[in-house]
């Protein structure tokens, strides 16, 4: 499955460090890792639904319990703001618990968050008799010590990943109890993405789902139905559910409709784009204007190309002169600028305006020799 960074020798042999280290620095993070006072606090700010979850959680953890619970949470319930109270508590009080995440996205959300795969070592192509880790490995003390484990996003983890994680921690913990008598949380939602089977059809997704292994059954179901991200409009949060759910009523195409409060009409692409525009960013024109007023609101395209299409118009709009900053596509050793000239020309940090080039070539020369001075000096 693609390609590793260390293949293209970017790094040099005798700076890189070897999959040894990199694991005993992983380690050494989990089992050192501080916790700030405002995490400390954040079980204070959960609501009804979530602290009823927090102290099912929390009491099973501190009375040395065995736990599996799956925290079913549509979208805008805040599951990662519940893992973020239990982790800091869990860590408050200097034990280790272990974030982890199917997905890469997901993991990087949460605090010391690893992909499932990366920390429990979990092969992507399965096995029947696969051997994760050593049970003398330093991995596998940090695992037996853990308090608390949670994984987020389990609907997209294919159930055979599950089992295996299953089996490791009861081979790890010397028991035949579900996921070796530890206290582990699984959160998802199954109405949004599922595993992913290469060629397969909707009822593949759906078998190789969570809800198809043996192990769905064991677990304690905890309902998370307060929508957080939406909590005063009702009726919007209710039709994401219907949908969710299977139960919005069809038309006559065996489609859903979307409510016209929701549609900007299609008339002209400029047209209909300005129309958006004004509807996401009502203040952007307005000579009143604060950064702030944007960052709750987001325009969501199906292609990147289409979002820098999109940036490039909302940027004209923005009050203000423009800042130019001006990069050098140049190594600090000439010897290596033919070896990374193309790999420089592709690379655009983030919020980066792609449309912004050179004027002219004379320019470059101009720009790169004002570098070249200054670096001399």
């Amino acid at each position: 499955m693609g390609h590793n960074v260390n293949e293209y020798e970017l790094i040099p042999q005798t700076i890189r460090p070897s999959a040894e280290a990199k694991e005993a620095k992983e380690i050494h993070f989990e089992r050192t890792t501080t916790v700030s006072e405002d995490e400390v606090q954040l079980h204070k700010r959960l609501n009804k639904n979530q602290l009823t979850a927090y102290d099912v959680i929390i009491n099973r953890v501190f009375s040395n319990k065995a736990g599996a619970f799956f925290i079913d949470s549509p979208g805008g319930t805040e599951k990662t703001f519940l893992y973020r109270a239990l982790l800091a508590t869990v860590r408050s009080m200097g034990y280790i618990a272990l974030a982890t995440a199917t997905s890469g996205v997901a993991a990087s959300i949460l605090s010391g968050g690893r992909t499932a795969h990366s920390r429990f070592k979990i092969p992507i192509d399965i096995d029947e008799n696969v051997s994760c880790i050593s049970k003398q490995s330093a991995l596998a003390s940090l695992i037996r010590d853990a308090k608390l484990i949670v994984w987020d996003e389990a609907s997209m983890a294919n159930k055979r990943m599950l089992e295996v994680f299953d089996l490791l921690l009861k081979d790890l913990m010397d028991t035949n109890v579900l996921f070796g008598g530890k206290v582990v949380v699984f959160g998802a939602d199954f109405r949004q993405a599922l595993p992913v089977v290469r060629n397969g059809k909707k009822e593949d997704f759906i078998n190789q789902s969570l809800l198809y292994s043996s192990i769905w059954a064991k677990l304690e179901k905890i309902q998370l139905s307060e929508n957080m991200r939406a909590k005063t409009d009702h009726a919007f949060c209710d039709f994401l559910l219907r949908i969710g759910n299977g139960q919005e009523r069809l038309n006559a195409t065996n489609n859903i409709e979307v409510p016209n409060s929701l549609i900007v009409p299609f008339t002209a692409e400029r047209e209909s784009l300005d129309k958006l525009f004004t509807v996401t960013y009502p203040y952007l024109n307005s000579s009143g204007y604060e950064a702030s007023c944007t960052d709750s609101r987001v325009i969501l395209t199906t292609k990147n190309n289409c979002a820098d299409e999109i940036n490039d118009m909302l940027i004209d709009q923005f009050p203000g002169k423009a800042r130019i900053f001006v990069g050098i596509d140049e190594t600090i050793e000439s010897d290596n600028q033919s070896q990374f000239e193309d790999l420089l020309h592709t690379l655009y940090p983030a919020g980066d305006d792609k449309s912004n080039t050179w004027k002219s070539q004379k320019e470059k020369e101009s720009k790169t020799n004002a570098f070249r001075k200054q670096r001399q000096a």
